[in-house]
């Protein structure tokens, strides 16, 4: 194809993009484009464009929750979540429930690293209801629920002081073993997950 020829073609590409998506829908896959490329300062700018958009800014809330993820800055990622959540709190929930589902999941992964297992049962078992056949979410509340199981209670007996710190530090070393393996499957859906069809726009990346 001639140099021309693939001028015509991004010119006719673009007129089409621009003909079916919303200004803050064009910003949002922008950004997500970024994010999957690892351009984080890139991305962090198109998201807050985005923000200026109504129908866009509770995915783009959403997007910088994934975002500070990556970066490690959980309690940012947490209220950017929220901040997502409070935007669809007026809206139809059943108009963005690809979206919901993800805030929850996506709670519950970030408080089962904080080692809040009572919380992130809590927030997957929220994802089933909203999305019941997920077998991610399903599989991360049952490895949230046997980090509970692992770490609470003993026989009854006292134990010494070198016995707590030895099943502390199993307890410890279970739940890393649990968070790595839940962060390792989940890592390349966080990246590379485009925004989905529930809002007529794909969504951003997840878990």
């Amino acid at each position: 194809m001639g140099k021309m020829n693939r001028v015509a073609l991004l010119f006719l590409i673009a007129l089409l993009l621009l003909s079916s998506c919303s200004r803050g829908k064009l910003v949002i896959m922008e950004a997500n484009f970024f994010y999957s490329r690892g351009r984080y300062d890139d991305a962090i700018a198109a998201y807050l464009r985005a923000l200026d958009f109504p129908q866009a800014a509770p995915y783009a809330e959403f997007g910088l929750g994934a975002l500070f993820y990556t970066l490690g800055e959980d309690e940012a990622a947490l209220e950017r979540f929220e901040n997502s959540r409070r935007l669809l709190s007026g809206e139809d929930a059943a108009g963005h429930r690809e979206l919901l589902y993800r805030l929850n999941y996506n709670y519950g992964i970030i408080l089962f690293g904080q080692e809040d297992f009572y919380a992130a049962a809590a927030a997957f078992r929220e994802a089933l209801r909203i999305e019941p056949q997920r077998l991610n979410a399903r599989r991360n509340l049952e490895l949230a629920l046997l980090a509970l199981e692992r770490g609470g209670g003993g026989d009854g007996e006292a134990a010494t002081d070198d016995e707590t710190e030895a099943e502390g530090l199993q307890a410890q070393q279970a739940r890393d073993a649990l968070f790595q393996f839940m962060r390792d499957r989940e890592r390349d859906q966080w990246r590379a997950t485009e925004w989905e069809a529930d809002a007529g726009m794909q969504s951003g990346p997840d878990f």
